[in-house]
């Protein structure tokens, strides 16, 4: 690829999807990544949230350490806050085109989502528009309803950017309520690298992609 592309990653130490994150845009052949994590850690009630979701399938087989990570040749920046000035001029300096969401705890401010060339990308766990917010999945399920991830760009608003790509996905009928979190966060994160990707090849900003219908949209 000669073109430079190069994707900055919004974590934490303690996420436990970033190393899924890399490997998928590393499967898209976009390999200049930069990782930029926040001093805040997962709170007790997300750590509970998380066991509930997947009985911590994660942290036991996929979640290398950051020192295991960092063995790979990825740049790892630390900063106070997502928010603040450093990182500003963290994206400025390094000249990061793209940011994704891979865990940051931060609501996003306005400076810092219009600080790329691209914008920032999110995944989120459900069928945007029409399943917003944090329950989306469960809400899908108890509506006996398509149950998948969209890769959005993000604003100053929850779940309501413009859509990039978005899929959803088959289960068994003997599927448990985990092994369906499971996949949809393990498909997010392939989706991430997709989208990614798609940016890089259509050279789609935040502008772009697909407005989503407000007449459709709710948040469960």
């Amino acid at each position: 690829m000669s073109e430079k592309f190069r994707v900055g990653l919004f974590s934490t130490i303690d996420t436990p999807l970033l190393p899924l994150f890399i490997n998928a845009i590393h499967s898209q052949n976009l390999r200049d990544i930069v990782i930029i994590c926040d001093s805040k850690k997962i709170t007790d009630k997300n750590k509970k949230i998380w066991q509930e979701r997947t009985g911590g399938a994660f942290e036991k087989t996929n979640n290398p350490s950051i020192y295991q990570l960092n063995s790979k040749m990825i740049p790892f920046y630390f900063v106070k806050s997502h928010n603040d000035k450093e990182t500003l001029n963290l994206i400025k300096n390094l000249s990061i085109d793209v940011l994704l969401n891979a865990g940051t705890p931060r609501k996003l401010k306005k400076q810092i989502l219009e600080g790329t060339k691209y914008g920032v990308v999110n995944i989120h766990p459900g069928v945007l528009p029409y399943y917003r917010g944090c329950s989306a999945v469960e809400w899908a399920i108890f509506n006996n309803d398509k149950v998948g991830n969209t890769a959005h760009f993000m604003n100053e608003n929850y779940d309501e950017g413009n859509i990039i790509l978005s899929e959803w996905y088959e289960f068994s009928s003997n599927s448990d309520y985990k092994s369906i979190r499971i996949k949809v966060y393990k498909e997010g994160t392939n989706l991430a690298g997709k989208a990614l990707r798609h940016i890089f090849d259509k050279k789609i900003t935040s502008s772009g992609g697909t407005p989503q219908n407000k007449k459709l949209a709710k948040y469960w």
